[in-house]
């Protein structure tokens, strides 16, 4: 919730949708797993992924005009190995361009999926993705200039998680939909008869489309899983168009193992965490110790402005109950070390890079909305260091193998920034140390007041005609120019 809904909101901090209906699931029906592709073991040929239009019942009843990933919703989980070729044919059937972009993989900028490698629809797009890095958590989605924020929120979005000899030697849960678990979290707007909407203003131009129901893995929040006894392991990714999430548990605090770009170096207690769009970390939950637990989540984990607060703008909801059996599961304990992860060295950086995104540069974004037909794309009303995104320019040219300091700052409100084909070290976030549970790899990082500072390394070529991406994670402010390209040679 925003400072332009604060009136929707009533004295006890409970949302009154102004453009949707609230649903909820009471209980909770059981936890939805993802249908995994599992490459770890090897590859059969090429790797097929359809997207395609469909219909998908999110718990409301009613089906839903979705888009989906070889499924009526979202796309498979890809589990890969480090050392492997990724040999994708990805066929757009959804009757305009589209692209996928691997967020998150150290990749060329002519493998990485960004808006300069559209796919027309009837086409197929075939790259072979190498995977070099250590075991992460990434994902893939839409990348389309203009549009990605309506094709990822209808569902052209998947998790791709890689391992690594160390990874699948460890002492950690990893049977996937027993003791491993992917959950990928969004906020959805369904109307009165319970179809998912996404409808443009303003408003939504200049905060990010922010929805009224928590969705996890596709199905309306809250869901339920059954455990083992044991150590459980969450795999969480924040695939929201532009709403930040503050995850907790309810009892006992969250034991965080990894970051975007991989392991930390030991494990973290924290009492929550705060995920922006795009982010992802694991965390272990022991249900040794309790019966059952909940994995909570504020709604408004970026504050939700003044208005909100001053209103109990606290909206914490329950996104998944885990309730223990009496088999026994994983019984190993907390690792005590999980990688090895130097600090980061700022002295090793050549080149400091500076980009101040702008929310307005004078264009009105209500009359936009109307004459681009409810579409941002081209009408260049956001900026980075002055300049709307521009398919045409170039505007950074970075050496491969140098160690760079990029210093990114914002005009108002909070912002997920994001670099493609990179993992980075945050040296300041918000102009101070960042959490300890976000001191290893990533490839997010939060602006808000005070610059934030990352260090980071480029070990891969991305030529004028396929460059990196680097942008805000509103998809929203993606799509209106918040966004800027540079090559790596």
């Amino acid at each position: 919730m925003d400072r332009r809904t604060f009136l929707a909101t009533t004295g006890a901090g409970v949302l009154i949708p102004s453009h949707g209906v609230l649903w909820a699931q009471g209980a909770g029906a059981p936890l939805r797993i993802l249908p995994m592709t599992d490459l770890v073991g090897g590859i059969d040929g090429r790797i097929g992924l359809s997207l395609n239009p469909a219909t998908h019942d999110f718990g409301t009843g009613a089906a839903s005009k979705t888009l989906g990933i070889n499924h009526s919703y979202l796309g498979p989980v890809i589990r890969a190995k480090q050392g492997q070729t990724l040999p994708f044919d990805v066929a757009n059937n959804i009757g305009d361009i589209s692209t996928i972009h691997w967020h998150g993989l150290h990749i060329p900028g002519d493998v990485d999926g960004g808006p300069h490698q559209e796919i027309e629809h009837g086409s197929v797009w075939s790259p072979d993705v190498p995977i070099v890095q250590h075991a992460s958590m990434n994902w893939f989605h839409s990348h389309t200039h203009g549009k990605t924020a309506r094709q990822t929120y209808n569902g052209l979005a998947g998790v791709l998680l890689v391992e690594d000899d160390a990874s699948l030697d460890a002492d950690l849960p990893k049977t996937y939909g027993v003791d491993d678990f992917v959950l990928v979290l969004q906020d959805k707007t369904f109307d009165s008869a319970g179809q998912m909407s996404y409808d443009l203003s303003e408003d939504v131009f200049e905060d990010g489309f922010q929805g009224d129901t928590m969705v996890i893995n596709g199905a309306i929040a809250p869901a339920t899983q059954m455990v083992p006894t044991g150590l459980i392991r969450l795999r969480i990714l924040n695939a929201c168009n532009a709403r930040f999430l503050e995850l907790s548990m309810a009892t006992g605090p969250l034991t965080v193992i990894g970051s975007d770009g991989g392991f930390l170096a030991s494990p973290i207690e924290a009492e929550s965490i705060l995920m922006s769009p795009g982010e992802r970390y694991e965390v272990l939950v022991d249900m040794r110790a309790v019966a059952r637990n909940d994995l909570n989540v504020n709604l408004n984990g970026n504050g939700g402005g003044f208005f909100a607060n001053l209103f109990g703008g606290n909206q914490l909801m329950t996104a998944l109950t885990l309730t223990r059996t009496n088999k026994t599961g994983f019984d190993g304990s907390v690792p005590t070390e999980l990688a090895n992860l130097a600090p980061p060295q700022p002295s090793d950086a050549t080149v400091t890079r500076s980009f101040q995104l702008k929310m307005d540069v004078g264009a009105d974004l209500a009359a936009l909305a109307l004459a681009w037909d409810n579409f941002c794309g081209g009408a260049g009303a956001m900026a980075i260091n002055g300049q709307p995104m521009n398919m045409d320019r170039i505007d950074e040219t970075v050496r491969k193998g140098d160690t760079e300091i990029w210093r990114i700052a914002v005009d108002e409100q909070l912002h997920p920034f994001h670099i493609h084909g990179c993992s980075f070290r945050i040296l300041s976030q918000n102009g101070a140390t960042p959490p300890s549970y976000a001191q290893g790899w990533k490839d997010m990082v939060h602006v808000d007041e005070g610059w934030s500072e990352v260090l980071v390394k480029f070990d891969y070529e991305a030529p004028k005609d396929t460059p990196y991406m680097y942008h805000c994670h509103i998809l929203e402010h993606e799509d209106c120019g918040m966004m800027g390209q540079f090559t790596v040679t």
